[in-house]
């Protein structure tokens, strides 16, 4: 394959709503052929780490990432297990034991993240905290959540990944949400913000804080959308200044009868 063929491919897949991958996998090998599974794979993979998405490994949903990658397979440091992945299915294989384990102080922030998820998280929900080789006073905090309905054309996930330095006391990251709804038409939408906070004493209560204002900040953009900005795009009165009838009368308006006849 051409490196100009496995940009495209790596674009297409790289744009695409992580819940409806299995159908771009589909598409691209009815368009390019068997010829180019090895590359759709590879680019699925490449989207899979860099989207921090969930596996599904023993029933259990464990996040990979950069973070938790050891050579070719990757690790879950709460369960102390490694394992393989089937990047199209999303399912881990080879599972085996692993040394990575939580220390005590990871182990009770994790507890404390896993309590703020099940209490504030709808849908299906994984998340992670992985401490970083190298850096031993920094973890890895990630959460993804989705909501998939297909069948009434949406998708929706949300993701958010940090970095704390313990000793630091800093949080950085960032949040992000993207829509997906494709139903006689294709309308998608994405969100994110950045986060910097200094002086973080428990990282969990400030994740908390910082996610909900950034859920309220949504709301209240969706309600202006709504109320105001979408108002603007339409004409209170056309150029005649005088209501439509929208009943039967019409098909006495130009647009109608242009309608009516086909044209």
């Amino acid at each position: 394959m051409s490196l100009n063929f496995e940009s495209i491919v790596s674009d297409i897949i790289s744009d695409s709503p992580a819940g409806e991958i299995k159908e771009i996998y589909n598409d691209l090998i009815t368009i390019a052929g068997e010829n180019a599974k090895q590359t759709i794979l590879e680019a699925i993979e490449q989207y899979n780490i860099k989207n921090a998405l969930p596996i599904d490994v023993n029933g259990k949903s464990v996040i990979i990432s950069e973070y938790n990658r050891q050579g070719t397979k990757y690790f879950d440091p709460k369960t102390s297990t490694s394992f393989s992945v089937d990047h199209l299915n999303r399912t881990g294989l080879d599972i085996e034991s692993n040394d990575v384990k939580l220390t005590t102080s990871q182990e009770l922030i994790y507890d404390s993240l896993e309590n703020y998820i099940k209490s504030n998280f709808p849908g299906e929900v994984a998340f992670g905290l992985y401490p970083i080789p190298e850096e031993e006073n920094k973890i890895a905090i990630i959460i993804f959540g989705n909501k998939y309905n297909q069948g009434s054309f949406w998708t929706g996930d949300w993701k958010s990944k940090y970095v704390y330095d313990i000793e630091e006391k800093k949080l950085t990251g960032s949040i992000a949400v993207q829509v997906h709804y494709f139903e006689d038409g294709n309308v998608n939408f994405e969100a994110c913000e950045k986060v910097d906070l200094n002086d973080v004493n428990d990282v969990v209560e400030s994740l908390s804080q910082v996610e909900s204002k950034f859920e309220k900040d949504l709301d209240s953009s969706f309600t202006d959308l709504n109320e105001k900005q979408f108002k603007v795009l339409r004409r209170k009165l056309p150029i005649t200044r005088s209501k439509v009838s929208w009943g039967k009368a019409i098909g006495n308006y130009r647009l109608g009868k242009d309608a009516a006849q086909g044209k």
